[in-house]
C-alpha cells in the first residue's frame, strides 16, 4: 500500500480550529473598532446636511421677497402711468406731479363751465302757479291770462289783493274786502271747475262767499252728515290743501246751495284784461 496518499489527505482534509477562532476574534475586534467611527461619520453627515438646508431656505425666502417687491414696484409704476395718462414717449421721463394735478384741476373746471353753459341754454318752463309776489300798491294791477287762458282762483286773488296766501285767511274776515271780491268775481271774470276731467268741468256763478271754512260747512244741505272737505275727499278723492279758506256759494232752485272750495275753481278772462280795483 502507498501511505503517502493518506498523508496528503491529512494535510489537505484537516482544518485547524485554533486558526479559525483567532481570525473570527480579530474580525470582531475590527468591526467593534469601526462601529463608533461609522456612527460619528453618520452624525457628521447629518449635521452637514441640516445646516445647508436652513441656509437654502433663508436664501429662497429672500429671493422670493425681492421678486415680490420688484413686481409691486413695477405694477405701481404702471398704474401711475395709466392714471396720469403718460405717453409711451414720456414713460422714461420723471413725472411732474404738480403739473399733472394742475392739468386735472383745469380739466375739471372746464367741464363744470360747459355744464353751466348747457344748463343756461336749456330754458326751463316756468310754473305759472307759483305763489305770487307782492306788487307795488301804487300802480293799478292788470293780470293778463290770454296766454294761459286760465289760472287757479287762489293765485288770482293773491295777485288781485296784492297779498300772500297766509294773509288770505285774515282778508276774508273783512266785510268790505269780501264785498269787493264778490263784486269782481261776478262782473269781470268767469269761474270754472278744475277738479274734474276737461270734458266734464262746468262754469260756476259766484253769488256769495261762506263765512265758515270748508272744513266746517255741511255738504248737501247737511243730510249726508259730512262737511265740504269730507265730501270732496269721498266723492272726488281730493284732499284739500287749504281747507280753512271759505267756499264760493252758487244758488240753485229753491233753497238749494252748492259750495265750491276756492282751490277747485279756476279763473278765465271775461274781457281782454282783468282789471284790479
Amino acid at each position: 500500500m502507498n501511505f503517502n496518499v493518506f498523508n496528503n489527505w491529512a494535510v489537505w482534509g484537516v482544518i485547524d480550529d485554533d486558526d479559525d477562532e483567532q481570525k473570527s476574534s480579530s474580525k470582531q475586534e475590527k468591526e467593534q473598532q469601526q462601529q463608533p467611527k461609522q456612527i460619528e461619520s453618520e452624525k457628521n453627515k447629518e449635521t452637514t446636511i441640516i445646516v445647508p438646508d436652513i441656509e437654502m431656505k433663508d436664501e429662497a425666502l429672500q429671493v422670493t421677497t425681492k421678486k415680490e417687491e420688484d413686481i409691486l414696484k413695477e405694477t405701481n409704476d404702471k398704474i401711475l402711468e395709466i392714471v396720469l395718462g403718460s405717453d409711451d414717449e414720456d414713460s422714461n421721463k420723471p413725472i411732474d406731479w404738480v403739473a399733472e394735478m394742475d392739468k386735472k384741476e383745469n380739466d375739471i373746471k372746464e367741464e363744470i363751465k360747459e355744464e353751466m353753459n348747457m344748463d343756461k341754454e336749456i330754458e326751463q318752463p316756468k310754473n305759472p302757479f307759483i305763489e305770487p309776489k307782492c306788487v307795488n300798491p301804487e300802480k293799478t294791477l292788470h293780470v293778463s291770462i290770454i296766454k294761459r287762458r286760465s289760472m287757479p282762483l287762489i293765485d288770482y286773488l293773491c295777485q288781485l289783493r296784492n297779498c300772500v296766501l297766509k294773509e288770505m285767511h285774515v282778508l276774508f274776515y273783512n266785510i268790505d274786502a269780501r264785498r269787493e271780491i264778490i263784486h269782481h268775481l261776478q262782473n269781470f271774470v268767469h269761474l270754472r271747475t278744475s277738479h274734474l276731467p276737461t270734458s266734464r268741468n262746468f262754469n260756476v256763478r259766484c253769488n256769495d262767499l261762506t263765512v265758515q271754512s270748508a272744513c266746517n260747512i255741511p255738504a248737501m244741505g247737511g243730510y249726508l252728515g259730512i262737511t265740504v272737505r269730507g265730501y270732496y275727499y269721498v266723492k272726488h278723492n281730493i284732499k284739500l290743501r287749504h281747507p280753512y279758506l271759505p267756499c264760493v256759494i252758487e244758488f240753485g232752485g229753491g233753497h238749494h246751495r252748492s259750495y265750491y272750495p276756492l282751490e277747485v275753481l279756476c279763473v278765465s278772462e271775461k274781457n281782454k284784461q282783468m282789471k284790479g280795483f
